[in-house]
């Protein structure tokens, strides 16, 4: 509910932004040639004005994402920035969605270490949001039949949470465990059923000994280590 409060007041927000006419009147003369523009003013050509209409808003469009990129909480276009990254994920196979999540989670904590102290609340409750579809995602995943791809993602992005998080904390910023533990769970997991599939199979010397490391790891806590462990001896 508090996300559908912020999109609207976002839009209301962007509804205010308007073009300049120096810039529209560019993007005519540069998409349909100035003499076009001058000379027809289309007049002539009624059945394009739809078209260019629909392109002028998808330039617009695009100008506003390209612009939200670099935003931080509390800028006019953050929402912006929020809003096409999930639109993204629908395009997003299932077993890249984990990494994808995850990647959104530290996108929000290097938010979190260039924001106003008092813009840090909202930003908390979308990384801690982006955490725990992660693991949801996580948790139905099978890590022995998924892309290895995929798989490595998941490492890279659990060593850059972990490496944002100290530095986010270093700030004196507190984001809480509580998502953080359902990852943390979510991984266990996954490596417990490698480390299983792995128990049931007939292993080389070799094999036995990476099995031997990955349990240390497992019991260590250390799952994304474990999971590179098991990738770079696939």
């Amino acid at each position: 509910m508090t996300q559908d409060k912020s999109l609207i007041k976002g839009l209301k927000k962007l509804r205010q932004i308007k073009p300049s006419h120096d810039w529209v009147v560019f993007n005519k003369s540069q998409i349909l040639g100035q003499d076009t523009v001058s000379v027809y003013n289309f007049s002539f050509f009624p059945y394009l004005k739809p078209a260019f209409a629909g392109l002028m808003v998808l330039l617009v469009v695009f100008g506003v994402s390209v612009s939200a990129k670099n935003s931080l909480p509390g800028d006019p276009l953050y929402f912006v920035k929020g809003a096409y990254e999930k639109a993204l994920a629908v395009f997003v196979s299932d077993d890249e969605k984990p990494g994808y999540q995850m990647e959104l989670a530290n996108a929000r904590l290097e938010d979190l270490a260039k924001a106003p102290a008092k813009n840090l609340a909202p930003t908390i409750d979308e990384f801690q949001a982006s955490i725990s579809q992660a693991a949801k995602n996580l948790s139905g995943m099978t890590a022995v039949t998924s892309n290895p791809v995929a798989i490595k993602k998941i490492v890279q992005e659990a060593k850059k949470l972990e490496e944002n998080r100290q530095k986010v904390e270093s700030l004196g910023v507190i984001i809480g465990d509580g998502a953080s533990s359902e990852l943390d769970s979510a991984m266990s997991k996954i490596v417990e059923n490698i480390i299983k599939d792995m128990e049931g199979r007939t292993l080389s010397e070799d094999k036995v000994n990476i099995l031997d490391q990955m349990k240390t790891l497992f019991s260590e806590k250390k799952y994304s280590e474990a999971l590179e462990l098991y990738l770079i001896n696939q």
